[in-house]
């Protein structure tokens, strides 16, 4: 058993990692070398069997992807759902839970499986987009918009936050904030014909 350091502290590995390797960590999904039993990067282990498990829901989180991409979402949430009882920290199925489950209607399961993988990566801008969805289908503009903004302060340059905060920000008939979403949204997105045509109408007061 060999040790070394990093920012977050000890950690250790058998044998020599060979760092020419290396995998993403199913946690924090940063490239971390084989063979170590914990990530350098968040600490999660990978030791105490987890590691199967862990290969599990990743294949099923896969084919649940891919059954999303052919429009079947009632087919991919329990397979989104087992991958999280084999893995409960798996960031990536919480969110891909949380679409699949807004997309068959189920928004409050849908809203607790995002506000799980945001628990477990505060800076998953895309979560919070998501929710903001959830929200604003639901009709519940300003926590919508907590959720954009959110979105937008982790990542400035993430454009539809700007777009989606704009049309709740409509919703709410806040059209001065909705016209500056709008003129940022465009400064990403210059063409797209949609958006101007939404500024030019809020600009004429329609």
């Amino acid at each position: 058993m060999r040790e070394f350091e990093s920012p977050q502290g000890r950690h250790s590995f058998r044998g020599e990692p060979d760092l020419a390797e290396t995998t993403r960590c199913f946690n924090c999904t940063k490239e971390i070398p084989l063979g170590v039993e914990s990530c350098p990067v968040c600490g999660f282990s990978l030791s105490g069997g987890k590691v199967e498990a862990i290969k599990e829901a990743a294949d099923l989180n896969s084919r649940a992807q891919l059954l999303d991409s052919r429009g079947r979402f009632e087919e991919s949430v329990p397979l989104y759902q087992r991958a999280v009882e084999l893995y409960p920290e798996f960031v990536v199925a919480l969110y891909n839970l949380g679409i699949a489950l807004g997309k068959t209607g189920r928004w409050e399961e849908a809203k607790q499986s995002l506000t799980r993988a945001i628990k477990l990566k505060p800076d998953f801008a895309a979560a919070y987009t998501a929710r903001g969805d959830i929200d604003a289908g639901a009709g519940d503009y300003q926590s919508a918009i907590e959720d954009y903004t959110m979105a937008i302060e982790l990542y400035p340059d993430y454009s539809v936050a700007y777009y989606k905060r704009a049309l709740a920000f409509m919703e709410m008939g806040k059209t001065e904030e909705a016209q500056q979403d709008l003129e940022d949204y465009l400064f990403y997105k210059p063409h797209d014909a949609r958006a101007r045509k939404r500024l030019q109408l809020l600009k004429e007061g329609g």
